[in-house]
């Protein structure tokens, strides 16, 4: 499995949307958190929510399961257009815990029965978060329903990490048969089947002969080994939802940005103006760029990190890790959710931005809290027709709709923490709202 590193220019393409984007609002949700506890990095413990987004006229009852013994059955009610922060105890019910002090991340498969379940009597979006109760690491990422699972995955995780990277398949039916890299286990419904590794495993397929969800990520990752690491989790999109086509576009404050980009498919070609590299199978690419475009001749998965790095007393200036939509994989559905980020260090203010990119005939017809926002207020991608829009928001709910069918867009959601010794800096993410 190789590794080559690219850098890439402004990018020039004008893109058409097509009517296959992946829904994110469903009934039936199945997930799991891998570990985020090293217990000499968040000695004080965890905080895991899953984040119930009600975008209806209407009551949704939530019911929350797991097979782990200590877990206990939720059952709440999501008001009507309001987004519900639901805990997820106990804290031991996350992969492989209770951390990288503990384990042997032996890159050894290793099954549980910490499988959770979420379904709904009305359709609604869930995101899961955990967070250090400190304060100075979280992470989310957003819950693919059911319908969306599939049948092989390709891994995506920290390339700089000094806690082990981690991989967590769950099992939507008994007698699942599932293949990590070169390691074989059959799990039934809502067990978990986990690989801790201090290698690097992106790019490490993942095959079921049935439908699983699968996450990965790092129990703490960083950009750069003078910097304070972070939880950094995605739920992968099965390959057959990949794209080939990608915005790219670095976050507010951040002084350190690239893409990580991963294929399935033997001479997969990157590029973005004229610059390029030829990628098979299993090999990943570490992609620099401004505000611009990456295009590949194969179907791709993109992942975005970013930091806010030259303070190494700055703990609040952790890295994101955010999986990003293909253009075709924009929805055109209203967006409802609250940021994340809950718990702020040493009593300084948490700072909460949102980004929504659009085609050219999005602008000025998307809607944020009921007031449109302006042509004038997007930025342009150079030589393109997609616009993007960002501003600081409350910690509250926030909607995005639209008055135009054909306007298809991402919403992304993230958290700045504020520092009296070291200024600006990225704290936590939200996914993309596909």
């Amino acid at each position: 499995m190789g590794v080559r590193v690219l850098c890439l220019l402004l990018a020039s393409a004008v893109f058409a949307y097509a009517d296959n984007n992946v829904p994110t609002i469903a009934n039936d949700f199945i997930f799991t958190f891998f570990n985020a506890h090293t217990p000499n990095h968040n000695p004080s413990g965890v905080l895991l929510l899953a984040l119930v987004s009600n975008n209806n006229n209407g009551t949704a009852n939530v019911v929350v399961t797991s097979p782990y013994l200590s877990f206990k059955t939720i059952r709440v009610s999501v008001a009507p257009y309001s987004v519900l922060k639901i805990p997820i105890t106990p804290e031991s019910i996350q992969g492989e815990y209770p951390g990288s002090g503990n384990v042997t991340a032996s890159g050894h498969i290793v099954v549980e029965d910490k499988g959770i379940r979420l379904q709904s009597d009305l359709p609604v979006a869930v995101h899961a978060h955990a967070e250090a109760y400190g304060g100075y690491s979280a992470g989310s990422f957003l819950v693919l329903p059911t319908i969306q699972l599939g049948l092989q995955y390709v891994a995506a995780d920290s390339l700089i990490h000094p806690y082990p990277n981690m991989i967590a398949v769950v099992a939507y039916e008994d007698n699942t048969q599932i293949t990590i890299g070169n390691q074989a286990v059959n799990i039934n419904a809502l067990q978990v089947a986990s690989v801790a590794s201090w290698g690097i495993l992106s790019g490490i397929v993942i095959t079921g002969n049935k439908p699983f969800g699968a996450i990965s990520g790092s129990t703490c990752g960083w950009l750069t080994s003078d910097d304070y690491c972070n939880y950094e989790a995605v739920m992968l999109l099965p390959v057959g939802s990949w794209g080939t086509e990608f915005v790219a576009i670095p976050t507010f404050n951040t002084t350190y940005n690239y893409y990580q980009v991963v294929a399935n498919t033997d001479h997969t070609y990157v590029s973005a103006d004229g610059a390029g590299a030829s990628l098979d199978a299993g090999e990943y690419a570490r992609i620099s760029t401004d505000a611009s475009f990456i295009t590949s001749n194969h179907p791709i998965q993109v992942v975005q990190i970013g930091q806010n790095v030259g303070n190494i007393n700055n703990q609040l200036r952790t890295p994101f890790f955010l999986q990003l939509p293909s253009i075709d994989k924009m929805s055109n559905t209203n967006v409802l959710f609250q940021p994340t980020g809950f718990i702020d260090r040493s009593g300084k203010p948490l700072i909460f931005f949102i980004r929504i990119v659009t085609n050219l005939t999005g602008a000025g017809t998307i809607q944020l809290d009921g007031t449109t926002i302006s042509a004038l207020q997007y930025k342009r991608i150079p030589n393109s027709n997609v616009y993007y829009y960002e501003s600081t928001i409350s910690n509250s709910t926030h909607s995005v709709t639209t008055t135009n069918p054909g306007t298809h867009y991402s919403v992304t959601s993230y958290t700045y923490g504020e520092n009296e010794s070291c200024g600006f800096a990225c704290a936590f993410d939200l996914p993309s709202t596909i």
